[in-house]
């Protein structure tokens, strides 16, 4: 079982869950890249999840470095971006916003997950991976160790290379493992924060949008593939 009390290392497979290019969004606003804020620690036990190691297969998304001219950068991240941005995509390829629901989904490491598809850059990184910072609220359902309903720090691969083992290309919101069927999340509303260090600039992402997890998706349950 998972648990949001510690630091948790998962290595998710879900190259079925990669979002599908060409759907159309039902809000006609998106996130911003440029927000600018403080951020204070507050002490709270929250969990590392991490995507930092890719499954086989093609990278989903890849740009080019604007100094060399090779590919550089996967997974949503555009290193030659103007300015540092943040956007957020549900699995169909639906930009995520305020009033837009979002799913939930079977993740291929056989765990229920609503999944946040970043599309982002504007900076150069560090490494090959980025930290999400994420904190998510649903009224009656903050349960976590530091009284949320997900809180931690999403390691998030933004690299090229064939690496076995992982998921890539999401940023998963995992439900508590003290929930006994996600399907009781269906129709309750989520306030999601997430914060991205952009090279020194703070990018964010606010947001409050319906959950849909229908007993007819979740009645099966949710096995490894």
């Amino acid at each position: 079982m998972r648990s949001n009390s510690r630091h948790v290392l998962l290595l998710l497979a879900v190259s079925a869950c990669t979002p599908d290019e060409g759907a159309t969004t039902d809000a006609s606003t998106g996130t911003t890249g440029e927000t600018t804020s403080t951020s204070t620690s507050t002490g709270e036990d929250t969990t590392t999840t991490t995507t930092d190691a890719p499954t086989t297969g093609e990278p989903g998304t890849t740009t080019t470095s604007s100094t060399t001219g090779e590919a550089g950068y996967c997974w949503g991240f555009d290193v030659d971006a103007p300015a540092p941005f943040l956007a957020l995509y549900d699995y169909q390829h639906a930009e995520l916003a305020e009033g837009v629901t979002l799913p939930l989904e079977c993740g291929g490491q056989g765990s229920w997950m609503f999944g946040l598809y970043p599309e982002f850059g504007g900076y150069e990184p560090t490494g090959d991976s980025v930290v999400f910072d994420l904190t998510v609220d649903v009224d009656g359902y903050d349960i976590n160790p530091a009284g949320h309903f997900f809180s931690g720090e999403v390691y998030y691969y933004v690299g090229c290379d064939d690496v076995l083992g992982g998921v890539l290309g999401v940023v998963p919101i995992i439900p508590p493992d003290e929930l006994p069927d996600p399907a009781v999340l269906d129709g309750l509303t989520a306030k999601v924060h997430v914060e991205l260090d952009a090279g020194g600039q703070l990018v964010s992402f606010d947001a409050t949008m319906p959950l849909s997890a229908p007993p007819e998706l979740t009645e099966d349950g949710c096995m490894f593939l």
